[in-house]
């Protein structure tokens, strides 16, 4: 009797909610690895775990791993599964070049709560949500003043699954809806009464911006002090993307000058940077939006049947780099 290919997971979330999922991992036909250790597993110690595993469920504690060296001691390696809708932190090129296959995992359920963390923020920062809490807290029930999201100009950078699922949300607040998106699915479009524009119109009209852009070398600082600049002193921005889409020294400009009401940030600020901390009229998370228990269970699950796909001679549907399939195929 053959071997049974082996999967390791690594991804710290996934290792909380393991137990959920260990019965129908034990009758996939494979063996696998899930120690709640791995959850703190460092660069140094990822070798001797990584040894004789065919698949691996991403990300790691440490994000880049596996590395390209990694990838090439580590040859065994067919799939490497992320558990998540990005994969900027990881040598795709490296994997590709070593006929690693990479997929990822955009759950409905993923997808879906990320939007609603942005509508969370969205309300917290524009109605102050968290200082009014702490006050009272505090044994203080002074009231303030907000501003409201209803009927307000929504603009949404990256209509893709998450930045579709906020479009469908902005109608039960009576939105107008803004996008910039280079492939457009027209018909979503259409429906919702989404006006498709571009940046610097969609920044100077919109009352809130939410960013659901990939990272990568061209969207880095994509929101900078230029763009900033161009949008109303009224207005949000909202980030449940990549903390790198935005220039965090040029936002601590804005807001601390007026120049912007204020923001609704899932990451905390770089560095200890601590200027922004504090302000009522700023919400930082500990990127948080997709650790909703329905969408992580939902993530795991098809984050585990693409690396079983792979394992068993079978295309996933969550490719990252499909030409590698195609080639295992010819």
């Amino acid at each position: 009797m053959s071997e049974r290919p082996r999967l390791l997971v690594l991804n710290p979330t996934c290792l909380e909610v393991l137990e959920t999922h260990r019965a129908f991992l034990d009758a996939s036909g494979i063996s696998w690895a899930g120690d709640p250790a791995f959850a703190a597993l460092g660069e140094r110690q990822a070798d001797a775990v990584l040894e004789g595993a065919e698949a691996v469920i991403l990300p790691a504690a440490v994000r880049h791993l596996p590395t390209a060296e990694q990838m090439e001691r580590h040859r065994r390696l067919r799939v490497l599964s992320i558990a998540a809708s990005g994969w900027d932190w990881l040598d795709v090129g490296a994997a590709t070049a070593r006929g690693i296959v990479v997929t990822y995992a955009p759950a409905t359920e993923g997808v879906e709560v990320v939007a609603d963390m942005v509508w969370g923020l969205m309300l917290a920062a524009a109605r102050q949500i968290p200082p009014f809490h702490q006050r009272i807290c505090r044994g203080d029930h002074t009231r303030g003043m907000g501003t409201a999201v209803w009927g307000k100009t929504l603009g949404i950078i990256g209509l893709g699954r998450i930045g579709k699922a906020v479009a469908r949300r902005a109608a039960g607040f009576d939105m107008s809806i803004l996008a910039v998106e280079p492939s457009p699915d027209r018909d979503f479009v259409a429906w919702h009464g989404i006006g498709l524009t571009n940046l610097e119109t969609l920044l100077s009209r919109s009352d809130f911006v939410s960013l659901h852009a990939r990272l990568d070398a061209s969207t880095r600082h994509m929101i900078g002090r230029r763009e900033l600049a161009m949008m109303k002193p009224s207005a949000f921005l909202i980030n449940t993307a990549r903390r790198e889409l935005v220039d965090f020294d040029a936002l601590v400009e804005a807001v601390l000058s007026g120049r912007m009401a204020g923001a609704g940030l899932d990451d905390p600020p770089p560095d200890g940077d601590a200027r922004l901390l504090g302000l009522p009229n700023v919400v930082f998370a500990p990127h948080h939006g997709n650790r909703a228990i329905e969408g992580v269970h939902a993530v795991f699950r098809l984050a585990i049947d693409n690396a079983l796909a792979v394992l068993h001679d079978r295309r996933p549907e969550w490719l990252v780099n499909p030409e590698v399939w195609e080639s295992r195929r010819r």
